[in-house]
């Protein structure tokens, strides 16, 4: 069964389990999220009555385009193995043609994520370097923007556990190794950053555009 939001309380206190199984975050940090990102919609899959994979997506755009921004994709590692992910990831495919988005865009968690999701269609889209965060920013024309609710969660954030970002001109970075952003580049400079998979054919361009995704919840 495949479920949109939290249905059920129980799944909720599942998806943090699984949040944190996944990637380490406490309890307090990925319950602050559910509670303080109402905008942003969570997919499930259960096995039974018990939460067996979850994924997230966020509204955004690129070049005019609305998209999603797809994050925190996990399986229970008691659960792996059995083709729920890739379940999941054709739901949210349909899901997003659904709710008439052109695109679907992600950052995978590690470099081997990348021959993964490109079984189900992900193209290498996005580059960049890091730059010292004292260093002029030349910003890239095609960059995912993400949506008002995102922003405004990203300083709430950053209010109550004090998020490295860095604000310029309407943008946000998330700030790493002490003083590093992620910046667009050149491919020839680069290292590949993010993956688009196209739902139509006014987004087919984006996968060869030399795009940027200026904020990621790593």
């Amino acid at each position: 069964m495949i479920l949109v939001k939290f249905e059920y309380e129980s799944l909720k206190q599942d998806a943090v389990k699984l949040w944190q199984e996944a990637f380490g975050d406490s309890e307090e940090y990925i319950e602050f999220f559910h509670s303080n990102h109402d905008s942003c919609v969570c997919l499930m899959l259960t096995e039974g009555d018990e939460l067996a994979s979850a994924l997230y997506l966020i509204d955004g755009s690129l070049c005019g385009n609305k998209g999603y921004y797809l994050f925190a994709a996990a399986t229970f590692k008691k659960f792996r193995g059995k083709g729920f992910m890739a379940a999941l990831l054709r739901k949210a495919e349909s899901f997003a043609k659904e709710n008439g988005k052109s695109f679907i865009a992600l950052v995978p968690a590690e470099s081997t994520l990348f021959d993964y999701y490109s079984r189900f269609g992900y193209k290498t889209a996005f580059y960049a370097k890091k730059q010292p965060v004292t260093e002029i920013i030349n910003d890239a024309e095609n960059r995912f923007v993400w949506c008002d609710a995102h922003t405004e969660y990203i300083m709430r954030e950053q209010e109550k556990f004090g998020t490295d970002i860095f604000k310029k001109g309407g943008a946000v970075y998330s700030v790493f190794d002490g003083g590093y952003i992620k910046v667009p580049t050149e491919k020839n400079e680069a290292y590949r950053y993010g993956m688009l998979l196209s739902l139509d054919e006014c987004a087919d361009k984006l996968t060869n555009l030399n795009s940027y995704i200026g904020l990621t919840l790593e």
